[in-house]
């Protein structure tokens, strides 16, 4: 097994290009349902599928948004554990797709730059960190931003039960390949629960953790601690319910039958614009994004950066994870593994008013070593991308005095 970096760019070809389109050209779009509001109870509308796929066909440009992510130094590197599955099938070795951006400025902390790695989750990509980059690259951050496996162009082991403690032994590795030894992590959505599982797996290694989805399975208050919820939790409480009343059926979906579902996003480009652009809408901030919202070629990137390198293996992560089928596979489901363990690394956490899952603060102590939570003002589920500057501000903050607390101690 080699421990080669190897240098890497988004290349998709014009086959591909011409195969999008002509699925495009050919798309079936319904005209014989109400076209009510955008909203939670029906989803995206068939005037907006209609005006995104019109723009995407005749004035979106795949080549410019693939040349300003490739400004973002890439590469892959191939990874082997050791682990197995409660079969006793060990994992097959895993390709790496991850953005390197090195620092241009020495850290406020002094010393040598300080190693960052940045994990997404689901739906978002390696790349909403992009946003956020010319900050902490200035604050001196060296930034490691890994697709999850199965993502982007990470692939994912064939055998059943690779879950979160397996993603986070992959890019503890993959830290150490690249040099370094100690390092912070911040993560959202998946990322924040991979993060908490880098934590406790590594905590000499992986020194402290900033979140933006603070989020654990436990949701039992006590009369006393409910009676001193704060006023922005009680409105994250709230969302969280909306979110689970509403917004939640696609985990059971994706936990329960994502390779039948995934059909469906893999060969045609309009469901997984469908199904991308509904998330994106309904969980973030859109009153305080540029504009009022996304734009049209946001949506369509976010979407492509899915479907070009298949969405099916993305989806697993929910069924390795949370479905109830996998127990088979694993000797304990993962999500209750990790809420049976703490993390005793320091761990930071910015709450944004639109975050969809979000645990008051007394319940994510019980499981984490909390050393500052701050509230924000604006943004929601994709922090990094939505608000770039409160965003780095907080990580920067956070993790570089966490960072020169751990340097002393040495």
């Amino acid at each position: 097994m080699t421990d080669e970096i190897r240098p890497f760019k988004i290349k998709i070809s014009d086959e591909e290009l011409d195969n999008l389109n002509k699925r495009l050209d050919l798309a079936r779009i319904p005209d014989n349902i109400d076209d009510v509001e955008w909203d939670e109870e029906n989803g995206v509308t068939v005037d907006f599928i209609r005006r995104t796929v019109s723009h995407w066909r005749n004035g979106y440009s795949w080549r410019e948004h693939e040349a300003k992510l490739n400004e973002m130094p890439q590469f892959k590197t191939t990874i082997k554990l050791s682990a197995t599955n409660k079969a006793g099938q060990t994992f097959d070795p895993v390709e790496v797709h991850f953005a390197h951006v090195k620092a241009t400025q020495k850290p406020a902390s002094g010393g040598p730059a300080i190693p960052l790695i940045f994990i997404h989750g689901w739906p978002g990509n390696f790349a909403e960190v992009q946003k956020a980059l010319p900050a902490l690259n200035a604050a001196g951050f060296d930034v490691v931003a890994p697709s999850l496996m199965g993502y982007g162009w990470s692939s994912l082991p064939r055998q059943p039960g690779f879950n979160m403690f397996h993603h986070a032994d992959v890019f503890h590795h993959l830290m150490v390949r690249l040099g370094y030894d100690r390092y912070v992590v911040q993560g959202g959505d998946w990322g924040a629960i991979v993060s908490r599982a880098l934590l406790m797996q590594h905590p000499e290694h992986a020194v402290a953790l900033h979140v933006n989805m603070p989020y654990v399975t436990s949701s039992e208050l006590s009369p006393e601690e409910s009676a001193n919820l704060t006023e922005a939790e009680l409105a994250a409480v709230e969302r969280f319910q909306w979110y689970k009343d509403y917004e939640q059926a696609y985990t059971a979906v994706q936990a329960t039958k994502p390779r039948t579902f995934g059909f469906a996003l893999h060969d045609s480009p309009v469901a997984m614009l469908s199904w991308m652009a509904d998330k994106m809408n309904l969980w973030s901030d859109l009153e305080n994004l540029p504009g009022g919202g996304y734009t049209t070629d946001e949506y369509i990137t976010w979407t492509l950066l899915h479907y070009f390198p298949g969405p099916t293996t993305a989806i697993q992560m929910y069924r390795a994870n949370f479905g109830e089928q996998m127990k088979q596979h694993v000797a304990e489901p993962a999500a209750k593994l990790l809420a049976r363990n703490r993390v005793d690394n320091p761990v930071g956490v910015s709450h944004f008013p639109k975050e969809i899952v979000v645990s008051p603060r007394v319940l994510f102590e019980k499981e984490n070593n909390v050393v500052s939570w701050r509230e924000q003002q604006k943004g929601g589920h994709f922090a990094a991308h939505e608000q770039p500057e409160l965003f780095a501000k907080d990580v920067i903050e956070f993790l570089t005095g966490q960072w020169k607390s751990f340097q002393a101690n040495l």
